[in-house]
């Protein structure tokens, strides 16, 4: 990696960030996890592999910087596994090179009687290679490492994205006829390529969102898919319950999706909409969603053009029959308080989209392990970066997201009058998933997820605090509902926390919808094989 010797080696040493890097490592337990290794040291390190889970004492033998480091061990645990495997001894031994541009790691473990567990060499193996694809990438990183502008600055509010941009003008005539950008959105939405005389600012947009970004991890974007696999009907969930309420508090995004709701004389645009949010989800998260011809990154591609041809909309006085040039004729948004989708709100809803879903695992009572959560925030990185939004300006990890969208959301959140028409919005998308006879019953239930999810000042925000609180004569009727559907049946209330019954509940409403050939004006909305065989008719996941 192109790193100095030293750097890597103090950072490889400082044993905290090993459950960051290692989908092995659970924990550490150190009176300072982060100070570097001195010869003598001792900590205990949480692990599993397979279906092994316990510990290893490690005492640090040889500290030679920067260039050796000598750890033995011996295991234990409290599992039947690992009493039964006893007490094994272990060695990790990395040995630094460097010359002078770059460095080479190796890493060199050995756990000899843990081998001849089942199962346990090859999940050893697999999380050894992925903690070496992780570490290089982290460190070949160059965004993690220096000094950083400030995220949360109110100058990026005037900050928008030059690149779609330019390329949305190009397709835009004069007069407002925007029908060559649509044809290029629904081109890339169907997937096929461009045509071959596109503009050329339109041709320097394709070719630069044509790749995920260089420091792209793979092994995380691979985990990140796997959480989603395993858990996306919480996943899903969230977005709705969650994600989406938290974007309503912050009062420009409020006012610009309240003025395109106005605006649109589709009675659906509410739904449309939350679909369009869902499936993006689907398409990102989806396993290869990000690769160059995956759907997720095709889906940034067009939801990026569509946010420069607002911008557009907003700034200029069109002469166009299309419903969005009134944001400029109607003088309904003031660009002297900043750019519509701006940098800072772009980011923003990135981080809803990204901390406030592991949020929500924990509110659920998902146990995500530091791999997981530092994988779903960094595939949700890769997408910020691919949807215009500055790459520095992107959370370096897990914490430093949750930091960066509290400070925003404390520094330029608050009430609006549009954050509760919104949020009345999906109150209807929520029940309009159920039958009549059961939609009362559904809004308790909405109620009851949205306590958990949000703050008292969140909800308020976004009047879902005049939702009736879940009753136990509610609890009965969506009971009997659930029993009666084909797919989910009355496995829906097994022994799962009540608030991962009703996500799930909800979610698999929204499956059979999507599944009976749901349709909006940018096609159909497929949900993956793999996903809908996964999830249909279980409970928690």
């Amino acid at each position: 990696m192109v790193r100095p010797i030293g750097e890597v080696f103090d950072w490889l040493t400082a044993p905290g960030h090993w459950p960051r890097v290692s989908p092995a490592s659970l924990a550490i337990e150190a009176e300072d996890p982060w100070r570097l290794l001195r010869a003598g040291d001792r900590f205990r390190e949480r692990a599993h592999f397979a279906l092994w889970h316990g510990h290893f004492d490690w005492l640090v033998e040889i500290v030679e910087r920067p260039h050796r480091c000598v750890m033995t061990a011996v295991t234990g645990g409290d599992t039947v596994l690992s009493k039964l495997t006893g007490h094994i001894p272990a060695r990790l031994e990395i040995t630094l090179e460097s010359d002078g541009a770059s460095t080479r790691i190796t890493r060199a473990a050995s756990h000899p009687s843990l081998a001849e567990v089942a199962g346990f060499g090859h999940a050893f193996d697999h999380a050894c290679d992925v903690m070496m694809q992780t570490i290089v990438a982290t460190l070949n990183n160059p965004l993690l490492f220096g000094p950083r502008p400030d995220s949360t600055s109110e100058s990026l509010l005037h900050e928008a994205d030059p690149l779609a941009d330019e390329a949305a003008a190009a397709l835009i005539s004069a007069a407002g006829d925007c029908t060559a950008l649509e044809s290029l959105v629904a081109s890339l939405d169907r997937g096929d390529p461009p045509d071959a005389d596109v503009p050329d600012a339109v041709r320097r947009f394709l070719d630069a969102t044509a790749t995920r970004p260089a420091w792209a991890c793979e092994p995380r974007l691979v985990a990140a898919s796997d959480v989603f696999l395993e858990w996306g009907v919480l996943s899903v969930a969230a977005h709705i319950c969650a994600s989406l309420p938290e974007t309503y508090q912050m009062p420009r995004t409020a006012m610009l999706l309240d003025l395109t709701r106005q605006l649109d004389a589709d009675p659906h645009h509410v739904d449309r909409r939350l679909w369009f949010t869902v499936r993006m989800c689907f398409d990102v998260l989806t396993e290869h969603g990000l690769d160059p011809k995956g759907r997720g990154r095709l889906a940034l591609q067009r939801l990026r053009l569509l946010h420069a041809m607002v911008r557009l909309y907003v700034q200029r006085r069109l002469e166009s029959p299309h419903r969005l040039s009134q944001l400029a004729t109607r003088g309904l948004w003031d660009s002297a308080a900043g750019q519509p989708i701006s940098q800072l709100e772009l980011l923003h809803t990135l981080l809803t989209f990204s901390h406030v879903v592991v949020r929500s695992f924990e509110i659920f009572g998902v146990v995500l392990t530091p791999y997981q959560r530092e994988s779903y925030i960094h595939i949700w990185n890769v997408a910020g970066a691919l949807l215009g939004i500055r790459p520095e300006l992107l959370p370096r990890d897990a914490d430093d997201a949750a930091r960066m969208f509290e400070t925003i959301k404390q520094r330029y959140g608050g009430a609006t009058g549009a954050a509760p028409r919104l949020g009345r919005g999906l109150v209807e998308f929520w029940t309009g998933l159920f039958p009549a006879s059961v939609r009362k019953e559904a809004s308790e239930l909405m109620q009851f997820v949205i306590a958990m999810l949000l703050t008292p000042e969140t909800a308020h925000i976004n009047g879902f605090d005049a939702l009736p609180s879940f009753s136990p004569k509610a609890a009965n009727a969506l009971r009997h509902f659930v029993v009666g559907l084909d797919r989910a049946g009355s496995r829906l209330f097994s022994d799962v926390p009540p608030a991962q019954q009703a996500a799930a509940l909800f979610v698999s409403l929204l499956i059979r919808k999507a599944s009976e050939a749901y349709e909006d004006k940018s096609g159909m909305f497929d949900i993956p094989e793999k996903l809908y065989t996964r999830w249909c008719g279980v409970a928690a996941t």
